[in-house]
């Protein structure tokens, strides 16, 4: 298999840098080589603050994965997350004008122009334009518009915006490494890809990855998003909590918090016991666990109740009648799915990663939903740009799939 068809998902968090390596065959079918994963430095909320330090990171991640598939990596699919990122939703509305009134790509494409003639400010930036739906001489609802007769077309879309310095610091970082093609995808796009079910899009589901240095959010309705968010809170405030109430070491008190921590205090019996180690002469120091829970329970609620109150202001929760998905590294604290339950007040499951050929079970977990995510998502879209025509399906514009191709050319 050539190289080229390596694919490499890279996933720079606040609290682990994870890097995947995919080949996607000729048979269509994605297989992981490797995985690799480091603990992050310079990096907070999903922003790089320290260049040179994510850079070492990134390098040294990126070299295992060429060090142990024994090829060179040529391609970086990269994710962008953190609360700089907003949706827009814009319209655009063209005539057609030909004489037989039949829709073409190129009427597509006259009315996406027109939908992002937004003006942006200078820092800003549009990282992926997504079409909602297509309205036909006012009929909505419509998936394909191509070949179809009308006089007027309009393309609703929401355009995915962010801070151009945030995006150009996680280039820089992985430049300065020496992997210059490389692509920002944004994460909320690559954990639905990993975790949620096409269904779960049509019926309308709030994806939340709830990670270590920020939440980032996408909510699902008839199949494509309606509302992509994040904020910066995540398990890194309830780490903060335990150490100053315990008064002890970060690193030790992140160990406690994912062998112990509980977010549900009814989840807990009174004769669990949680065991502090010595630190620095002091003794070791046995707690009830429920009193652990205590401190965990309060910080994760606030964190949902305002992620809640955020969407509620947009309007969100009402069209999310499937529920609400957690994925990544904090989603795996036990009892998050039950307190999230009664705030949300809609039903819970945690997301994991959709198996894929090659992957070993001990990463279908939420924490690597993000990573697999940006190698699904790549490959996705490679199928639909390469698939070729198979013959007896070809027309004189092109072929359905061609038409595919370049309708995804212009989404993505």
């Amino acid at each position: 298999m050539p190289s080229e068809r390596m694919l490499v998902g890279l996933d720079i968090g606040s609290m682990h840098v994870c890097a995947v390596a995919a080949e996607l065959g000729g048979d269509g079918q994605l297989r992981i080589q490797h995985i690799s994963e480091h603990p992050s430095e310079g990096v907070r909320s999903g922003s790089v603050i320290n260049i040179e330090t994510t850079m070492k990171i990134v390098q040294k991640t990126l070299e295992d994965i060429e060090l142990e598939t024994g090829r060179e990596v040529t391609e970086i699919t990269t994710g962008i997350g953190g609360s700089h990122i907003e949706g827009i939703m814009s319209e655009g509305v063209v005539g057609i004008s030909r004489k037989d009134n039949e829709i073409q790509h190129s009427d597509v494409l006259r009315s996406l122009d027109v939908a992002r003639s937004v003006d942006l400010p200078l820092d800003r930036e549009v990282l992926h334009t997504l079409v909602q739906d297509f309205s036909v001489d006012g009929r909505r609802g419509v998936r394909d518009p191509i070949d179809m007769i009308g006089h007027r077309l309009e393309t609703k879309v929401l355009m995915v915006t962010g801070d151009v310095t945030v995006s150009q610091n996680l280039k820089k970082c992985i430049s300065r490494a020496g992997y210059m093609n490389q692509k920002l995808v944004l994460q909320q796009l690559a954990d639905s890809e990993a975790v949620l079910t096409q269904e779960e899009r049509d019926i309308g589901t709030l994806l939340i990855n709830y990670g270590g240095g920020m939440c980032n959010m996408i909510a699902f309705r008839g199949g494509s998003p309606i509302y992509i968010g994040g904020v910066s809170l995540g398990g890194n405030e309830i780490t903060s909590d335990l150490v100053y109430i315990l008064n002890k070491p970060h690193e030790l008190v992140e160990k406690i918090k994912i062998e112990y921590g509980c977010c549900y205090e009814d989840l807990t019996q009174d004769d669990d016991l949680v065991t502090i180690p010595p630190v620095g002469g002091w003794p070791s120091v046995r707690m009830p666990r429920r009193e652990l829970c205590k401190i965990i329970e309060p910080r994760a609620a606030e964190t949902l109740t305002i992620i809640k109150t955020m969407l509620q202001r947009r309007r969100v929760i009402d069209h999310v009648s499937g529920g609400v998905v957690f994925t990544g590294g904090s989603a795996l604290m036990p009892g998050l799915s039950e307190l999230a339950g009664e705030i949300f007040n809609a039903p819970v499951r945690i997301g994991m990663p959709r198996w894929i050929d090659g992957l070993d079970d001990r990463y279908i977990s939420p924490q690597y939903a993000t990573a697999l995510g940006l190698v699904l998502h790549t490959a996705k879209r490679r199928q639909e740009h390469d698939e070729p025509v198979q013959q007896g399906r070809q027309n004189p514009k092109g072929g359905v799939l061609k038409r595919m191709k370049d309708f995804f050319e212009v989404l993505f």
